[in-house]
């Protein structure tokens, strides 16, 4: 967690570095899935399930014009799977420092759209996975008021090989992706008119 808060603590300093006009914090549900590929019979289809987790961070904007904005995000990630084994269900925790990084369009006042690259670092989760972590992020948030927001975003994850060495492995290439749908609320500490 110190990770994490030296992160929104670095956030805030390039918020008025570079005349940002708005930054809070924000967190929400994510509905993870994780996607596994050319595994041909060495999973079952009871090996990843979905899993409902969160997510809390901190986001940064600053706008290009009335209509476009760059916004970088510290979050913490708690992504992972549900695995089944006979009748007992384990959760299975991966958790990340994310940073998206994302071109904001705005049409109007009340709506943003955001796409862009999101960078992950893994602090705890199997050992089969890569420590790093790379997705494109597609979503739309709503200003409700000059405080509160909400939003909806879809995080696909980038293919990554996975680490396997045990004898049952071999002659297999499987990979992984994380694939988290997100829907959050979050509070403008920082709403401004950007310097002159």
């Amino acid at each position: 967690m110190k990770q994490l808060f030296l992160s929104i603590l670095l956030s805030f300093i390039v918020v008025y570095s570079f005349g940002q006009i708005k930054g809070g914090v924000k967190g929400g549900v994510d509905f993870c899935n994780f996607i596994v590929s050319k595994s041909g019979d060495l999973f079952t289809d009871e090996t990843f399930n979905s899993k409902t987790s969160y997510h809390i961070g901190s986001y940064v904007q600053n706008s290009f014009s009335d209509n476009l904005a760059w916004q970088i995000e510290v979050l913490f990630s708690n992504k992972g799977y549900i695995h089944k084994v006979d009748d007992q269900s384990f959760n299975v925790s991966l958790n990340y420092l994310n940073w998206p990084i994302l071109l904001i369009y705005k049409p109007i006042k009340l709506l943003e759209f955001e796409v862009g690259p999101e960078f992950g670092y893994m602090i705890s989760g199997e050992d089969f996975m890569s420590s790093f972590d790379l997705a494109v992020d597609l979503g739309a948030r709503f200003n409700i008021s000059d405080k509160f927001i909400a939003g909806l975003r879809y995080c696909q994850g980038l293919p990554f090989k996975m680490k396997l060495d045990s004898p049952e492995a071999e002659g297999y290439d499987p990979t992984y992706q994380n694939s988290v749908f997100q829907i959050y609320i979050g509070f403008n500490l920082i709403n401004e008119p950007a310097a002159e």
